[in-house]
C-alpha cells in the first residue's frame, strides 16, 4: 500500500464522530489514560441528538432522539453521574378510529398477540410482510395492521423489507414489563452530550470531517475532507467509526462518505445486513396546551386528555403517530412518520410537510386545519433523511441480515472498530442507550488490546 512514512502518532486512537457512541467511547478512553482525538464532521456534537431550547414553554424540543427505552442502564448510570434528571413517561395511550379518539387499553395485549408469532430462528429468514401474509388466517386483519404499524413508526421499517429473525430477537416494548418503561431526559438528550463533552474538552474537533482511512494492521491515518484547499490527516493505533449506517453505506464521492484504503470486505458485508430507516418528525408549538381543556375532550366525545402521551390514528393520515410532553404539561405536540411512509414523505418542503401535519391532527381533533392552524406558534424541524452525516433516523436488519449488530461490533484487524446503535449487541438497535453501550464496549476492547 503506496503511503508517506510516518513515525509519530497524532493519539493512541481517534474516534470519528461526536455523537453519542462517540463521545461515550472518548469518556472511557480519556479516564484509561489513552490518547484520544475526537474529529466530527458537523460544527456541533450529538449526531442524531438535537435540543432546541424553549425557554416560552420550559421545555427542551428534541429534533431527533427523544425518548431513554426500557431500563437504558448506560444512560441511567450517565445521568446519575452528572446529576441529570431523567422522568418516566406513564400516561394513557389513545387511539383514534372512525368514532373518534379513545383510550387503547389493549394496545399492548394485541400487540404482543401479534409480535409473539415471530420465530427467531426461522430458516430461512423472511420478511414482517411475509409473516403476516403466513398468519393471515390465526391473526384479525386489525390486529396485523396495528402490528404493522407499530413496525414501521417504532423500528422505521419497511414491514416489507424488515428481517422476521431480527423483529424477533430485537423485542418490543410490552413483552417485558422492564422494558415498556418508557422516559426522558428533563433538560432533554443535549444536556446529556454537553456532559459526555465536557471533560474532552479541545480534543473533540468539529468540522473535520473525514474522507478516508489508511490503514495496516496496528497503524490508521484518518484523512480529513479538504477543508480551504488544505488536506488534513491524523495517525494512531486504532480507530473507531461511530457514523451511521446509512453514512457508511454512502458511494464514494458522496458528501460524508469514507473510503478505506485497502477495503475492508468483512465491515463491508456487514454494513449490506441494515438498512437505515426513514423518519419524518415535527414539533408543533401552540399559544396554548387546548386539547387540555375539558371542554375540548368533551366535544370531541372523548375521556379527559390531561394523561395522553400517544394517540395514534388507524386512518390513513401522513402523521398517523403523535405524543405530548406528558407528565410535563407543555403547548407542544410531535407529529411522527416512520418505515415505508415516511419515505413517501422524502424530499417534501417544510412548509408542505407542515401542512400535512395540521391537517392530520386537524382531522384527528375534528377541527378544519384553518382553525388549527391560527393556534400554531411555531413548527420545529430537521430532515434527518437529507442529511449527509445521518441519511436516515436509525438501523434495522434487511431480510437474511439478523446478526447484523454483532457482525458489525467484530473490529478489523483489531484496528478498526465500529459503534453506534446498529452495532449494539444487547438487541438495543436503533437506542440512545444502544449507541452508548456500543462505543463504551469498542472502547474497552481496544483498552484490552492496548494494555495487554
Amino acid at each position: 500500500m503506496p503511503r508517506a512514512r510516518v513515525h509519530h502518532r497524532d493519539a493512541d486512537v481517534i474516534v470519528i464522530g461526536a455523537g453519542a457512541a462517540g463521545l461515550a467511547a472518548a469518556n472511557v478512553l480519556v479516564e484509561s489514560g489513552l490518547d484520544v482525538l475526537v474529529l466530527e464532521a458537523r460544527n456541533r456534537i450529538g449526531g442524531r441528538i438535537e435540543t432546541a431550547a424553549s425557554p416560552e414553554t420550559g421545555m427542551p424540543i428534541e429534533l431527533g432522539a427523544e425518548f431513554i427505552h426500557g431500563t437504558a442502564t448506560p444512560i441511567r448510570e450517565l445521568a446519575e453521574r452528572y446529576g441529570l434528571a431523567t422522568i418516566d413517561v406513564s400516561g394513557q395511550r389513545f387511539e383514534h378510529t372512525s368514532r373518534g379518539l379513545r383510550v387503547a387499553r389493549d394496545y399492548s395485549a394485541r400487540l404482543n398477540r401479534v409480535l409473539g408469532r415471530l420465530d427467531a430462528h426461522r430458516s430461512p429468514d423472511r420478511s414482517f410482510a411475509d409473516a403476516m401474509r403466513a398468519n393471515r388466517g390465526s391473526i384479525r386483519a386489525a390486529d396485523r395492521s396495528l402490528a404493522t404499524r407499530f413496525v414501521e413508526g417504532f423500528d422505521a421499517a419497511d414491514a416489507t423489507q424488515v428481517s422476521e429473525r431480527w423483529l424477533a430477537v430485537a423485542g418490543w416494548p410490552g413483552r417485558d414489563m422492564r422494558e415498556s418503561r418508557i422516559g426522558r431526559m428533563l433538560d432533554g438528550y443535549g444536556a446529556l452530550m454537553r456532559a459526555l463533552a465536557r471533560p474532552l474538552g479541545a480534543l473533540v474537533r468539529l468540522g473535520a470531517g473525514v474522507s478516508e482511512i489508511r490503514w495496516r494492521p496496528g497503524r490508521v491515518e484518518v484523512a480529513g475532507a479538504p477543508a480551504r484547499g488544505r488536506r488534513r490527516s491524523w495517525s494512531a493505533r486504532a480507530v473507531i467509526v461511530t457514523v451511521p449506517l446509512g453514512v457508511m453505506q454512502a458511494a464514494a464521492g458522496e458528501r460524508g462518505a469514507i473510503r478505506f484504503d485497502p477495503p475492508a470486505p468483512a465491515l463491508t458485508r456487514s454494513l449490506s445486513s441494515g438498512i437505515m430507516g426513514p423518519v419524518r418528525r415535527l414539533t408543533l408549538r401552540f399559544a396554548e396546551p387546548f386539547w387540555l381543556e375539558p371542554a375540548f375532550a368533551r366535544r370531541l366525545g372523548a375521556p379527559p386528555l390531561e394523561r395522553m402521551t400517544f394517540l395514534q390514528s388507524r386512518r390513513p393520515l401522513a402523521f398517523r403517530v403523535w405524543w405530548t410532553t406528558y407528565p410535563v404539561y407543555a403547548p407542544m405536540l410531535v407529529a411522527w412518520s416512520g418505515g415505508s411512509r415516511a419515505g413517501l414523505l422524502s424530499g417534501r418542503p417544510a412548509c408542505e410537510l407542515e401542512q400535512l401535519a395540521i391537517d392530520s391532527l386537524a382531522s384527528m381533533f375534528r377541527m378544519t386545519p384553518a382553525r388549527l392552524a391560527t393556534r400554531l406558534v411555531r413548527c420545529y424541524q430537521h430532515d434527518w433523511v437529507a442529511d449527509p452525516f445521518s441519511r436516515g433516523a436509525y438501523s434495522y436488519a434487511r431480510v437474511g441480515g439478523a446478526r447484523m449488530s454483532e457482525r458489525l461490533a467484530q473490529p478489523v484487524a483489531r484496528t478498526i472498530w465500529y459503534a453506534g446503535e446498529a452495532a449494539d449487541t444487547i438487541a438495543s438497535t436503533g437506542t440512545v442507550h444502544g449507541a452508548i453501550a456500543s462505543g463504551q464496549r469498542a472502547a474497552r476492547e481496544i483498552i484490552e488490546l492496548i494494555h495487554s
